[in-house]
């Protein structure tokens, strides 16, 4: 398994290398706790694949860094450069999608 949480600390090293999927997540926020079910399904699935999520109460500063606005907002990373952004919900379907766009 390869799901991190990631902080201020720790988030540039998280999604240096590699397809990176970062999860910004609120508590209290009901699609937020269905798209991580999906995301562990991912990491499950396809362990190739980093997933980091961050909590945007904890570390409100990563959220306003990347301009979340609302959540969950997904970013999709290739080799340290966000090449895709997502807000809202996302099926397993949508995210395999983007991985296969980005990653092949």
């Amino acid at each position: 398994m390869s799901i991190h949480a990631g902080t201020p600390n720790n988030y540039k090293e998280l999604v240096k290398e590699g397809f990176v999927i970062v999860d910004f997540y609120g508590e209290s926020c009901s699609p937020c706790k269905m798209l991580s079910k999906v995301l562990d399904d991912i990491d499950f699935e396809m362990p190739f694949v980093n997933v980091v999520k961050v909590n945007t109460s904890q570390h409100f500063e990563l959220g306003e860094e990347f301009n979340i606005m609302a959540v969950p907002t997904v970013l999709f990373y290739k080799n340290n450069e966000i090449v895709d952004r997502h807000a809202g919900l996302m099926s397993a379907e949508a995210i395999k999608e983007k991985i296969a766009k980005y990653l092949y």
